[in-house]
């Protein structure tokens, strides 16, 4: 079959191979990812909460410096993940 391409060369032409197709594997950018108020949920609610907590009982420094370390805690957590956490 490839002979007759050829048309009186000698050259043999080896026939085309198919490459077999790989269906790519469900990754992190193809899984179905949480809706944006769930994932600012999981953020404020504990924060809230414990804003509340510290309050009632009076611990009042605390409920300044828990917010500064939960804010900076998810900083980093989004910086070392590439900035994906909040995206809608």
């Amino acid at each position: 079959m490839a002979k007759n391409l050829q048309k009186g060369k000698s050259a043999i032409v080896p026939p085309k191979t198919l490459v077999p197709t790989v269906e790519p594997k469900p990754g992190l950018s193809q899984r179905k990812q949480p809706r944006y108020w769930i994932r600012l949920a999981v953020f404020l609610v504990p924060l809230i909460v414990s804003e509340i907590m510290f309050l009632t009982v009076g611990r009042t420094w605390n409920a300044v410096i828990f917010p500064v370390a939960w804010i900076g805690f998810f900083y980093f957590q989004m910086k070392r993940g590439g900035w994906n956490v909040f995206k809608p």
